[in-house]
């Protein structure tokens, strides 16, 4: 028996097996897909390898499409629900089929035409693609294995205190700290971040900036930032109480001293007593 070629709900490459009719078969291995006339490329003849999306229609046949899905299987992404019945929503897919999220699946109740993240997968009763607004039960299954400086593809997700809630390649939870960031961020866009470090609760901290050679670490970033926000100056010092530091900066003692401590060398803040101050070098943003 032949294997399977092609992976259901996610977009790959397949050879045309033989043309027919009503468009073209690609060779699944196993099984046979339907390429429709109207996604065949202008060189379809058999041997030709086509770039396709694979999904069942609304028959249960296989099909194949060259449009391509806002979401794949493995996938997040913010979709706009289309329609609502009494079984579920129907989520714009960006092919010619929409994705049905059942009820058993949201998290809150789906209205028409609001925007919502969905997570694409197979149902492992019916074998088709569905999706799911219960992201928890979806992210964060297996432990992180990326290490400090790893490049990824981060989601936003929501913006809570402190910063924004993230996707990390549609697999983890990520923070990206408001402190850190020149302005506000979108939700729903798709950024590339870079992981400052892994939490002991298992989500991840990114940062929107490349941490390599010649930068500084995460809490010296973020405290960094926050004197370019705040004019240039904070009240607080090394004669600072632990509480008045964690009110300023959200740090605990030890950790702002370190921070501090990595500025200073780099010649990036003047200390006094009661304050620290950026250098004339360094920029503030304009009010």
């Amino acid at each position: 028996m032949k294997r399977s070629k092609y992976r259901l709900g996610r977009i790959g490459r397949l050879t045309i097996d033989r043309i027919v009719s009503i468009g073209a078969y690609l060779d699944g291995g196993d099984t046979d897909i339907l390429l429709p006339n109207r996604y065949l490329p202008s060189n379809a003849a058999p041997g030709v390898e086509v770039e396709v999306f694979v999904y069942h229609d609304n028959e249960g046949r296989l099909i194949a499409t060259t449009m391509r899905p806002l979401v794949e299987v493995g996938q997040v992404a913010l979709l706009r629900a289309v329609s609502v019945t009494d079984s579920g929503a129907y989520m714009e897919w960006g092919i010619h089929k929409d994705l049905f999220v059942p009820f058993r699946e949201q998290m809150q109740l789906i209205r028409e035409g609001g925007r919502y993240f969905v997570y694409a997968y197979i149902d492992h009763v019916s074998g088709k693609i569905v999706g799911s607004a219960k992201l928890s039960k979806h992210l964060g299954n297996i432990p992180p294995s990326y290490s400090p400086g790893d490049e990824v593809s981060a989601l936003v997700y929501e913006r809570i205190d402190p910063g924004y809630r993230m996707i990390v390649d549609h697999t983890h939870w990520g923070m990206i700290y408001s402190d850190t960031l020149p302005m506000p961020l979108a939700i729903g866009a798709q950024l590339k971040a870079y992981v400052i470090r892994l939490r002991d609760d298992g989500k991840i901290d990114l940062s929107l900036k490349p941490i390599g050679y010649g930068r500084i670490d995460s809490e010296s970033e973020r405290l960094l930032h926050m004197l370019q926000r705040r004019g240039g100056r904070l009240p607080i010092g090394d004669k600072s109480s632990p509480e008045e530091i964690l009110e300023h900066t959200g740090m605990s003692k030890k950790t702002f001293k370190m921070a501090v401590g990595t500025l200073y060398r780099r010649r990036l803040i003047r200390l006094t007593p009661t304050s620290i101050d950026l250098n004339e070098t360094i920029s503030t943003p304009e009010a």
